[in-house]
């Protein structure tokens, strides 16, 4: 029994002193995979740009991000780039200021097939945003999904709850 675990202790110390092999930097999805999740990229990182520009108020910088033709889903209510680019406005005009909290969590799912506009790639994120008018404040956490293609937003879909921000509205 001495030898035996002499041995294991032996062989574990040999392999724990070998030099590790390097692995390959690219992720090689099998043949039967549908779809597979990435927690960092390109495209996470532009999502984040997005939001970074959503918070300061940059709609210059904000539009760079999407595609001209992207589409809009706020809450079931279709839009275009133009049409979502308002809320800029709407919020600065009633006093409202738009801070986030965080993003997280948020992912990318690739996937093996196209939708029919040309999309594999969608990054998944729920936002937690803080929405303050005066001395009051509302926290609404917002999921949003962006279909991403060519470096660009061409679709985004978020769901929220309406109530918190409306009653911060119509405050006085």
């Amino acid at each position: 029994m001495k030898k035996f675990i002499l041995a294991c202790l032996v062989v574990s110390t040999i392999i724990a002193c070998s030099p590790k092999t390097e692995t390959a930097s690219t992720f090689a999805a099998p043949a039967d995979l549908n779809s597979y999740n990435l927690d960092s990229s390109a495209n996470i990182d532009l999502v984040k740009k997005m939001v970074a520009a959503f918070e300061a108020g940059d709609s210059a910088t904000y539009r760079s991000l999407y595609a001209d033709s992207a589409i809009f889903h706020e809450n079931g209510k279709d839009m275009n780039l133009d049409q979502n680019v308002t809320l800029f406005n709407y919020f600065k005009s009633n006093g409202i200021t738009v801070k986030v909290d965080k993003v997280d969590p948020i992912w990318e799912i690739v996937n093996k097939e196209a939708s029919p506009n040309g999309v594999t790639n969608y990054v998944m994120s729920f936002q937690q945003t803080i929405y303050k008018k005066g001395d009051k404040e509302v926290k609404v956490i917002v999921s949003v999904v962006n279909g991403m293609k060519d470096g660009k937003i061409v679709e985004e879909w978020d769901i929220y709850d309406t109530k918190p921000m409306l009653d911060l509205m119509n405050q006085k």
